[in-house]
């Protein structure tokens, strides 16, 4: 009796497996990062986003997004060279976000996430959209963080004349194919 229970507990497991669909980040996938500084606000393009979302119906098991920090843009090269010192781009080539068990049946859920930013990783709440139009899905949403819980310095220029804010948010607009 235990071995046909044990048979019928592997094959619930295995097939809840089986079929959760692999989808990964469309080249379309955007993110975004937002701060402030003494002088102005600013904003880094993300320009590469990649990972994969392994979904069961309207439920995520799980998700891994890859941040290349190289990928980080703003237009401006030598702040560009200031966030890569301050993200620790030589060690950390990668911000990293995991997150599992979401359920988006109502469209929008908030994930406890783990986020892994120049070496240290914090969970942190993010609230995910879901939008379905023809074959794409569309997960978008915005994230707060602080860059000194990651422990990085605010990056300064000039000398410290100029110094950027410790928050910052993170905005996203990840798509997948809907199969």
């Amino acid at each position: 009796m235990k071995s046909l229970l044990l048979a019928f507990a592997l094959l619930l497991t295995s097939s809840s497996v089986m079929f959760a669909q692999a989808l990964p980040f469309a080249p379309t996938s955007k993110m975004w990062v937002d701060g402030t500084s003494t002088v102005h606000d600013w904003t880094v393009n993300v320009e590469r986003v990649t990972g994969t979302l392994y979904q069961n119906g309207s439920k995520v098991d799980s998700v891994r997004i890859t941040v290349p920090v190289s990928s980080m843009k703003s237009g401006k090269g030598g702040m560009d060279d200031k966030v890569y010192e301050a993200l620790k781009s030589t060690r950390f080539p990668n911000i990293t976000i995991t997150g599992k068990s979401i359920d988006l049946s109502s469209g929008t859920a908030v994930v406890q996430a783990s986020v892994t930013i120049a070496g240290t990783t914090k969970v942190v709440p993010v609230t995910v959209k879901r939008a379905v139009a023809g074959s794409v899905a569309t997960y978008t949403g915005t994230v707060n963080l602080k860059m000194t819980d990651f422990r990085v310095a605010p990056p300064t220029a000039m000398m410290g004349a100029i110094k950027a804010g410790d928050a910052i948010t993170l905005r996203f607009d990840l798509k997948t194919n809907v199969r």
